[in-house]
């Protein structure tokens, strides 16, 4: 099977006055379809630089990097960036940025919204991911009405709906207590293993670690150790 996101020899630096800080060093790693990446390492270690270069948000300054086979000369990169975020990638964060003013449905389609879907095709797909992410019955509901371990579920289907390969997640479970925390870590297992997704987690959870299919461990900027 073949990649479906691939880092090498990533490097990324920031200027600091005029001095100049290597935030990565030779960042390396691969995922195949249907498989969990778990990213890990102490604050300030590279671990949010690099989930922001994989998910086009920032550019690397050298290395290469290959989606679907194919080596992203502009990856990071407008209007290249927008493009392969919007076909490729789905974002989920630890404080579920959800718009407080609506209802779970209005949240989840807002994606397809945006993007001129046909009225129909909008419900259906909403309704199906909601039942897909285990809140089916919550649609109507407004987000303010709902619990920790429900609002992540609703940030889940929303990264979900336009069907993308990648699922990005930085620190997913962080606000949730163990038990909620535990039906998370489920769901996202079941993205990859039955939806074939690649899922990228940045975590300090060793739990959730633990329950991926591979894990890097970064430090300084470089990868410690890893289990790929």
């Amino acid at each position: 099977m073949s990649n479906i996101i691939e880092m090498k020899n990533i490097h990324k630096f920031y200027k600091n006055g005029d001095e100049s800080l290597e935030a990565l060093k030779g960042v390396s790693f691969a995922l195949e379809q249907g498989e969990i990446l778990a990213i890990m390492g102490s604050s300030g270690s590279g671990k949010s630089t690099l989930l922001h270069i994989v998910g086009a948000m920032d550019v690397a300054d050298e290395g290469e990097i290959y989606l679907n086979g194919t080596k992203e000369e502009k990856y990071g990169v407008e209007p290249d960036a927008t493009r392969i975020r919007y076909e490729n990638i789905g974002f989920v964060f630890q404080d579920f940025n959800l718009i407080q003013d609506f209802t779970v449905e209005e949240n989840v389609s807002l994606p397809l919204i945006l993007t001129g879907e046909k009225t129909k095709e909008i419900r259906r797909r909403t309704k199906d991911i909601l039942e897909m992410v285990g809140i089916g019955e919550k649609g109507r509901n407004p987000v303010t009405n709902l619990s920790g371990g429900q609002r992540q579920r609703v940030a889940i289907a929303r990264a979900l709906i336009n069907n993308p390969k990648i699922l990005l997640a930085d620190e997913p479970t962080g606000n949730l207590d163990e038990q909620t925390a535990a039906g998370i870590i489920e769901l996202l297992k079941r993205t990859a293993h039955e939806m074939g997704k690649c899922v990228i987690v940045v975590t300090h959870s060793k739990f959730l670690a633990s329950e991926a299919d591979e894990i890097i461990q970064i430090k300084d900027g470089k990868i410690e150790w890893q289990n790929i």
